[in-house]
């Protein structure tokens, strides 16, 4: 990992630096998260105080929970009725108006069951609508009933079920049934008899005067408005309505019955429901945005519910929107960012307040005495619903519960909110770093690919020191500045001590051919004075050492004036395979010891170059042949044409090339090998052939054989396109 961070670039280290700063989102985004707990537990906590609250409030007030000031002891079943709060007093007079508060909550009922008709059952010639209210110490109840045929009493008959009729039926404290039934001869005030078991005779004469009922008819059928006294259903009495619907004048018989409280016999009558007037009153004082207190007995009865759960909708920004590009560039990122954060939905759907049980377990728990407070999913699973409960006490007894729900969507809101606005700003830093570390990473690649560019070009690839200075505009005054200074210095020590070395082969000259002409004057005076010196070992010594100082001598100055001497010299198209064929019948004569070999096509390849300069390259391949190779084996020398490239190859057998020297093989003063008296290898021969190699714009590479029986060094020139008639052959 450290080296492939090693060889990355300056601009994409600088973009892993601006990666490694997302851990900056990445802790704000753990601290909203960390928060959003916070404050649902500090919700909690609230909530849990607030219903301990409401609970001292209402502890010791054991008159509350009365049964007569409020819910019956004895509930029904699941379809009990619900008396609901009126706001004002019922006039009997046949008109919905005075029931308008509360006519969403009516029911509606078509068929013998709640909600339910038979197959062959047509609710637009019998239906009914009902809806039970309380004000002060009066219930009213309310029937709108839709009848294709209305049937008055007809007065000459002596039974009592012949016509259109209300039936009501009343479950005294000692069980005992009442039979109660409303008919009317015509519209306005309805007569009210107590009637046996079979709703057909009068017990009594007279009717009853205790209830009032009022009908009056309508478009689609009648309504009726009775009122009862609230002493007369008492906290154990239940009550059960029927609606009878007579079709036929003559026959008068019943077609259908209709009963607000259907049980499977018919016979039992519902349980009216009363809500507690006091408890109302406390609650609305204790209210509060978004939240709702309900009230239960010690039966899990609601007793009183106020509030709503509905979220606090945030006000749209009415600041003027500015249509610039920075204003829809920010919108377009927040729209990108709302695709990707959850946001919370504005509504949903919860327990309805006109519930009148609540069989939750944690109501369970509350009303053993113990405060609970837990979270829970509404209804339709979209919204977190925190619910925290207190029991109310009178004594060591537990009169019911206090409960407090609050949806989590204020926190859920504040959390997208807060989420959306990091992102969004951190969205924004990141563009603004990532822009100003590309714009520095640019400017300082910029400038040290100008500074690497100029360095390379102030030295030649052998080497040779062509610039001792980099332009002071390359180096301003800061570190990278301070680096081109020191090149600068460098180059320019560099650069005189490349002088120095390039003249010290012709002052070497200069120096050694004096006392080298003594020692050879010396010795030739010698042989003149001395006969048979000549045979001695110590003077061939001698003369070889002489010799072999004036071949190095010879080396070094050649290699030195050769560029200079090259510079004057005229290239012209040359025939290379004849070229190549006449070096190598001179090197046969010359080297009769070894065996050359001749490998070239009888095509023609032109090559534009110098025949003497290509033929001083030629000797230095062939004496690098000669020196290395196994005796007895032959020299090959051959010519192929590569592309747009003529290739010379000079192989031999002999050892291969070390891995470490193949690739300075060509630099100057770099040689291998064993030396003897008769050669010197100053590593300037395969030198000097890539200078003529360079200065023909042709290249040189040396190999090992792939059998590593020997070494081949090859020169690539360039071919010269020219016209035949103009090839020199030489």
């Amino acid at each position: 990992m450290s080296i492939t961070l090693r060889t990355l670039s300056i601009r994409a280290k600088l973009l892993w630096i601006v990666l490694a700063l997302l851990i900056i989102p990445w802790m704000g985004y753990y601290y909203v998260l960390e928060m959003k707990q916070f404050l649902v537990q500090g919700q909690k906590n609230a909530l849990l105080l607030t219903a301990n609250g409401v609970a001292t409030v209402l502890n010791d007030r054991a008159e509350l929970f009365n049964p007569e000031t409020g819910v019956p002891e004895v509930l029904g079943n699941e379809n009990d009725l619900y008396a609901y709060e009126l706001d004002n007093l019922i006039q009997l007079d046949g008109k919905l108006g005075d029931w308008e508060s509360i006519q969403q909550f009516a029911n509606f009922y078509t068929g013998d069951e709640l909600f339910i008709c038979s197959s062959d059952y047509d609710p637009d010639s019998f239906s009914l609508k009902n809806i039970i209210g309380h004000y002060q110490q009066y219930l009213y109840a309310l029937f709108v009933i839709d009848d294709d045929k209305l049937v008055y009493r007809d007065l000459e008959r002596q039974s009592l079920d012949t016509s259109d009729q209300i039936r009501m039926l009343v479950q005294l404290p000692n069980e005992t049934l009442e039979h109660y039934l409303l008919v009317a001869n015509e519209p306005g005030r309805m007569s009210i008899f107590l009637v046996d078991e079979q709703w057909k005779l009068p017990l009594k004469g007279n009717d009853v005067t205790a209830f009032t009922a009022e009908l009056a008819e309508t478009e689609w059928g009648y309504q009726i408005e009775l009122r009862i006294p609230r002493d007369v259903i008492g906290y154990r009495s239940r009550v059960g309505f029927f609606a009878v619907d007579v079709d036929s004048e003559k026959t008068r018989e019943i077609s259908t019955v209709l009963s607000t409280s259907p049980q499977i016999s018919g016979a039992e009558p519902t349980q009216i429901l009363l809500i507690s007037p006091e408890l109302i009153k406390i609650l609305k004082g204790l209210d509060q945005p978004q939240s709702r207190i309900w009230i239960l007995d010690n039966l899990q009865r609601v007793r009183a519910v106020v509030g709503g759960l509905s979220p606090a909708v945030a006000p749209e920004s009415t600041a003027k929107e500015q249509n610039n590009w920075a204003t829809r560039l920010i919108q377009n990122i927040q729209g990108y960012i709302d695709t990707l954060l959850k946001r919370p939905p504005i509504q949903f759907t919860d327990v309805s307040t006109e519930v009148i049980h609540r069989p939750d377990k944690i109501f369970t728990t509350i009303l053993k005495g113990t405060p609970k407070v837990e979270e829970r999913l509404s209804l339709d699973q979209k919204a977190q619903i925190i619910v925290a409960g207190y029991p109310i006490k009178s004594g060591q007894e537990i009169l019911g519960a206090v409960i407090v729900e609050q949806s989590s969507h204020t926190i859920l809101g504040l959390q997208y909110q807060l989420l959306r606005s990091l992102t969004l700003v951190t969205i924004l830093v990141f563009l603004f770093i990532l822009l100003i570390l590309f714009l520095f990473a640019w400017r300082l690649t910029v400038r040290i690919r100008r500074l690497y560019n100029t360095t390379e070009k102030a030295i030649t690839p052998e080497g040779r020191v062509i610039e001792d200075r980099i332009p002071s505009r390359i180096y301003p005054a800061d570190e990278l500045g301070n680096l081109g200074r020191s090149i600068t210095n460098m180059l320019k020590r560099l650069s005189g001590y490349t002088r120095y070395l390039e003249g010290m082969p012709d002052t070497l000259a200069h120096e050694l051919n004096n006392p080298l002409n003594v020692v050879s004057s010396s010795l030739e005076i010698l042989e003149t004075d001395v006969p048979n010196i000549g045979q001695n070992k110590h003077m061939q010594r001698a003369r070889n050492g002489v010799n072999r100082l004036r071949i190095i001598l010879t080396n070094l100055t050649e290699a030195a004036n050769l560029e200079e001497a090259m510079r004057n010299e005229i290239k012209k198209p040359v025939d290379l395979p004849g070229l190549i064929s006449e070096f190598v019948d001179g090197y046969r004569s010359s080297y009769p010891e070894h065996k050359f070999l001749l490998q070239t096509k009888k095509s023609s390849l032109v090559v534009n170059c110098s025949p003497d300069y290509l033929a001083q390259m030629l000797d230095k391949l062939i004496d690098n042949a000669i020196q290395f190779s196994k005796p007895g084996t032959p020299i090959i020398v051959s010519t192929i044409k590569n592309k747009n490239h003529a290739e010379i190859t000079v192989l031999n057998e002999g050892p291969k090339l070390p891995e470490k020297i193949a690739d300075r093989l060509f630099d100057p003063m770099v040689s291998y090998g064993k030396t003897n008296a008769k050669h010197s290898h100053l590593g300037l021969g395969l030198f000097v052939v890539r200078l003529i190699a360079e200065y023909h714009q042709g290249t040189s590479w040396a190999e090992n054989m792939p059998d590593n029986q020997g070494v081949a060094v090859t020169v690539s020139i360039p071919i010269t396109h020219s016209n035949p008639s103009t090839v020199v052959h030489k």
